[in-house]
């Protein structure tokens, strides 16, 4: 679990570390100094978070269901509900506006295509593969595109 010091900044003193934390990321040039970067500032469950966070936005933006979302992502339905309201009361509007970009959602789920294959055997039955399939009619994606 990410832990925060129980003493609390002010708010001046956290937005002005804030403000330098996003003017170094905005700084970086290329994805493999961005990896570097959050390699080297984030812990394992910091990445897994955040990355889990960021898919779950991506996936309700597809309509995907909360427990289809879960079992994929390993995390629990009261989460994807969480962040479902989120999305509702408009916290992550900036977020929305680069998920709902055609480029943004094809870059998302040709990578995430791999993911999801070796995820969802664990979704046995009829209709398993249904998600992969949807998403790849839906972006026109072939699919052997990684093989």
């Amino acid at each position: 679990m990410v832990r925060v010091s129980r003493q609390k900044l002010k708010k001046k003193t956290l937005r002005q570390i804030n403000d330098r934390l996003i003017d170094t990321v905005a700084r970086l040039e290329t994805n493999s100094s961005t990896r570097e970067f959050f390699d080297d500032l984030l812990g394992e469950e910091e990445k897994t978070v955040l990355a889990k966070r960021l898919s779950v936005i991506f996936m309700l933006q597809e309509k995907i269901s909360w427990y289809k979302i879960s079992r994929l992502l390993k995390v629990s339905e009261s989460t994807v509900k969480r962040i479902a309201l989120d999305i509702d009361s408009e916290r992550y509007e900036n977020i929305l506006k680069i998920v709902r970009q055609r480029k943004n959602r094809l870059t998302f789920w040709t990578g995430m295509d791999l993911v999801l294959k070796l995820e969802i055997p664990s979704l046995v039955g009829r209709g398993q593969w249904n998600i992969l399939d949807e998403i790849y009619e839906r972006y026109n994606l072939s699919k052997n595109k990684l093989k």
